[in-house]
């Protein structure tokens, strides 16, 4: 019934075929699927809200009728073996196609392509090429032989249909629509069938299919969320399956005595009852702890639908603490023991709780108030004494009206706590002293459910599962397999019409591997289905066997020429160092020979290395297994780098630290050359003498200031070319203060 909400509200929500109106629209909704047919009963309109007073659309289920094992998947079935006879007779020298499991899932896809076909089309013609050993198949098919295969399940059809309409509990001529719904209904024939259990003149077609069941959920979905706000619909779904409580009814003598128990089964919700919704039962007799069993009742099932539907027995309740309450009230009047029973939103039926409820006369009242008491309890009660003797348990509100006065009376009842309570709104509504007050108490309850398997021995279970993950995994591993075999092949298969592939494989190679893709392909194709990941595994690596060869050289003659520039880029940072190194004064090296020794030795063999292996590889041709390998130039650049960076990479000793420190201060101490002025000279100890006038002073102190300004450009691009060559090695220069430029 949950479905045929869903379809209901998307016919609501995205067509303008169903208008909310106060007179309700009736709707026949027709489903005819893969798996079951079924029909719903839908009314939709606008009912007067008892809380808020508002109009509000409501969708409710009226009637819902079903055949789970009618539906089109049969049909498809039946077209397939018919075509394998067909196949079988024509060919009566082939094996079995039944046995081919390839052959009949292809017949089965051709099937449901006919049967499409012939669903506006008087023939057809099913076709299948190589359909079993390397046979076509054709055949032409007409409506008349498809019908005739069906021809024992259109009587079925109608049978759901006439369940909806009379549990829904309106005529044929009510029912405004009857709306189509799964790919069954496109049959003409059964189109016919719906027209005629229905009465209906026009099947209307206007619901998709594939998409309304889902966007039915999504806006159920939505409601139910406090995050979205939708267009509020008020759903009431409809009860299937009757629920029935089972009781043992107490025959009391003259004295109080129990005399004779007799089994009550009373039915509570009964065939299409809206739901959710909450009832009350309440007990009179009992005075001591009792039970009371919940189950299905009256399902009307044939006899193979009520195997699948398992056992009808659902829970047994036990009440307890009954007697100790009754000790404790013992003043006061029973007025029996009310039970809450839930249907919620998903048709699940629930104890929502027990009470026992206890009424007590004020201290205060007068003695007229007692009169009335008295008199009302031999002569005004009497209506109260005969409900009583009608049964021993009754259930409150009338089936016509239980929805509002249950709602009303569970709303003065919520769940309370084990506190005595008073039912303070009567007394403010009627503050009279001779108003009697009622006490509740709620009892324990203690559920054990039917049909439920005991879990407290787990291993047969875990077993189960564990299973069914085994299942799962093989499965996922065989579609991974699958998929990383055809992958390859086809990816091999247009690598080898590339010109590099072909020059770095030989003849004999090219068609080994082209043989080899080719009879993989027929393999996939035809043979594989139901082979395990083991199977696609081994038949991967035979193939990377023939492969591999060709694939690694391509690799290699494209990778070579950068793996040989890096080698050489090594080489020409190591040449570099050792000559900084070689430039630096002895008393500034932090470098041992050793080491110096070493590295150069590395590199001088490896470069013997990379000129030897490339005269050889030089002289093979592209279609031979390299000598000159990637690996290999890769390792010996690795190496090289390794202790070149250790070298330049080394940390600085103390030593040179404070050499280095004190050649500064020497530095600081002795100063720089500087500019002399007019009739001045520069010694090594910075200081100025003063010389005697020359002739060409004047000329000199006229020519001074443009004599200082081209000295000053004459030493800058000196000072640039001298000094410091690297960051961090210092560089021996010629001349008298070379221990200065060093620094």
């Amino acid at each position: 019934a949950q479905i045929n909400l869903f379809k209901a509200v998307v016919s609501t929500q995205s067509t303008g075929n169903i208008e909310m109106v106060e007179k309700p629209l009736i709707v026949l909704f027709a489903t005819v699927g893969a798996q079951f047919t079924s029909a719903a009963v839908v009314s939709y309109g606008l009912q007067k809200d008892k809380t808020s007073g508002d109009k509000k659309a409501t969708v409710q289920i009226m009637g819902v009728g079903y055949d789970r094992n009618l539906g089109g998947f049969e049909m498809d079935m039946r077209l397939r073996d018919y075509l394998a006879a067909k196949f079988t007779e024509k060919y009566p020298k082939k094996s079995p196609i039944t046995k081919n499991k390839r052959a009949m899932s292809k017949l089965l896809k051709e099937a449901k392509k006919v049967k499409t076909v012939l669903s506006a089309n008087q023939d057809a013609r099913a076709q299948v090429e190589t359909l079993h050993e390397d046979t076509d198949f054709r055949l032409k098919i007409t409506r008349e032989e498809l019908e005739s295969l069906f021809a024992d399940l259109y009587p079925r059809i109608a049978a759901p249909f006439k369940d909806a309409i009379t549990t829904s509990g309106v005529s044929e001529k009510e029912i405004d629509q009857v709306v189509l719904f799964g790919g069954g209904t496109r049959v003409p024939r059964i189109q016919e069938e719906i027209k005629k259990a229905t009465g209906a003149s026009v099947l209307h077609k206007y619901i998709n299919t594939d998409e309304a069941a889902a966007m039915g959920s999504a806006f159920m979905a939505a409601t139910a969320s406090s995050v979205f706000r939708t267009k509020e619909i008020k759903l009431k779904d409809a009860n299937q399956f009757p629920f029935f409580v089972a009781f043992h009814k107490l025959i009391l003598n003259e004295g109080g005595d129990v005399t004779e128990e007799k089994l009550v089964n009373k039915e509570l919700y009964y065939r299409n009852n809206a739901y959710p919704q909450k009832k009350a039962m309440t007990f009179t007799k009992f005075t001591d702890d009792f039970h009371f069993n919940v189950s299905y009742g009256n399902l009307g099932l044939e006899e193979k639908q009520a195997k699948e539907f398992g056992a009808e027995e659902l829970m047994r309740v036990n009440i307890e603490g009954v007697r100790d309450v009754f000790n404790q009230h013992h003043d006061k009047t029973s007025k029996g023991i009310k039970a809450h029973l839930l249907v919620d939103e998903s048709g699940m039926i629930t104890v929502d709780s027990v009470e026992a409820i206890f009424e007590t006369v004020p201290a205060n009242k007068t003695e007229a108030g007692w009169l009335d008491s008295v008199s009302n309890f031999f002569g005004g009660n009497d209506e109260g004494e005969k409900k009583e003797g009608e049964g021993e348990a009754k259930t409150e509100g009338t089936e016509k009206k239980e929805e509002g006065k249950e709602e009303k009376k569970e709303n003065n009842t919520t769940d309370a706590k084990n506190t005595t309570k008073t039912d303070a709104k009567k007394e403010k509504a009627e503050p009279k002293s001779d108003k009697p007050i009622i006490v509740r108490e709620n009892l324990k309850i203690k559920t054990i459910y039917f049909g439920i398997p005991n879990l407290g021995d787990t291993t047969v279970s875990r077993e189960k599962l564990a299973a069914l993950q085994k299942i799962d995994d093989e499965k996922r591993a065989t579609e991974e397999s699958r998929n990383k075999l055809e992958s390859f092949v086809i990816s091999m298969k247009d690598r080898l019409t590339s010109d590099i592939y072909v020059s770095a494989s030989t003849t004999e190679e090219m068609e080994k591997i082209q043989g080899a893709l080719e009879a993989e392909t027929n393999w996939i194709e035809e043979e594989s289905w139901g082979e395990t990941y083991k199977v696609f595994n081994e038949r991967l690596a035979k193939l990377e066997d023939y492969t591999d060869p060709v694939i690694n050289r391509v690799k290699e003659m494209k990778g070579r020429e950068a793996a040989v520039a890096d080698l050489k880029q090594a080489f020409n940072l190591t040449e570099q160092f050792l000559a900084k190194i070689a430039n630096q004064t002895e008393e500034l090296r932090y470098h041992t020979a050793v080491e110096l020794e070493q590295l150069e030795k590395l590199m001088n063999d490896t470069k013997v290395y990379l000129e030897e292996t490339s005269a050889a590889q030089d002289k093979l041709a592209q279609n031979q297994d390299p000598v000159l390998k990637l690996a290999d130039l890769v390792s010996k650049k690795t190496a090289l780098e390794r202790d070149l960076y250790y070298l330049v990479r080394k940390p600085i000793p103390q030593w040179y630290k404070e050499k280095l420190k004190k050649m500064m201060d020497d530095l600081k101490n002795n100063g720089t050359a500087t500019t002399a002025g007019e009739g001045e000279k520069v010694t090594n100890d910075d200081t100025i003498v003063e010389g005697e006038e020359t002739k060409e002073g004047e000329k000199k102190g006229e020519d001074g200031e443009s004599k200082k300004e081209e000295k000053k450009e004459e030493e800058q691009p000196k000072k640039k070319e001298e000094g410091v060559k690297s960051d961090d090695i210092p560089v021996k220069t010629e001349g008298d203060d070379s221990k200065k430029e060093e620094l």
